[in-house]
């Protein structure tokens, strides 16, 4: 007969470290390596309700949930920063956005979030995240947006075909870099994050049928930057 796990302590789940406030005249300006995308002309996405976990006690807050787009038929897409190259493993939407660039935050965040095994056998992620506001539409993106379901309507999975990837991404890829973790439990620290400096757009259709899937928002507050340093590459575009 199986047993009900016991549940487990707040020394379980570490607080999180990501997501944090962008303060564009306090970051350190460097020669980053370029962030080199591969990504296939057009792939099938395949669409599910990420439920929110059992959480650890100690934990932030309650996971509101995302809706998460993953590559079918295992086609590459990848992303290279200097000589570590990555997979793309899923897609996801956070509304509000996560990170705040002086205190102000986007209606939505996307992120790309990209793995690779190490020696050790252990993954090593990193993610791009990029800023969406509304303005012009975006035919792959408003795509997936509105294909978003709700937790009841949302059993099995859904796929929305033919999304050209690098539409998802501003033509500008500088970019903000920090260290920080994944932004649910249970913040996976050791996370490189990337987050774009330039935004792109959605319609507004698209970006108000995903705020309506996460009434309450499903976006964590940000975090204390302490001693780390955000680095980056970018021109001062506002």
């Amino acid at each position: 007969m199986s047993q009900t796990p016991p549940t487990p302590s707040a020394e379980d789940c570490p607080p999180p470290r990501s997501p944090v406030d962008i303060r564009p005249q306090d970051t350190d300006c460097s020669a980053l390596p370029p962030l080199r995308f591969r990504h296939p002309a057009r792939l099938d996405m395949e669409l599910h309700y990420a439920s929110p976990k059992q959480h650890c006690r100690g934990c932030a807050r309650d996971n509101e949930g995302t809706v998460k787009a993953v590559p079918v038929r295992e086609q590459k897409c990848l992303l290279s920063v200097g000589d570590d190259t990555y997979e793309l493993e899923d897609v996801h939407w956070h509304t509000p956005s996560e990170h705040t660039v002086g205190g102000v935050a986007f209606p939505l965040e996307q992120h790309m979030k990209y793995k690779r095994e190490v020696e050790s056998g252990e993954a090593e992620y990193t993610v791009v995240a990029v800023f969406v506001h509304p303005g012009q539409p975006n035919d792959s993106l408003d795509r997936l947006l509105s294909s978003a379901r709700p937790a009841e309507h949302s059993k099995g999975s859904w796929e929305v075909a033919a999304v050209q990837l690098d539409t998802l991404l501003p033509t500008c890829t500088e970019s903000y870099r920090y260290l920080g973790s994944t932004t649910v439990c249970p913040y996976t620290p050791g996370v490189r994050w990337n987050v774009l400096t330039h935004p792109v757009q959605a319609s507004t259709a698209a970006l108000e049928h995903y705020r309506e899937v996460f009434p309450k928002g499903n976006a964590l507050d940000t975090q204390p930057l302490g001693d780390r340093r955000i680095v980056s590459d970018r021109h001062r575009w506002w």
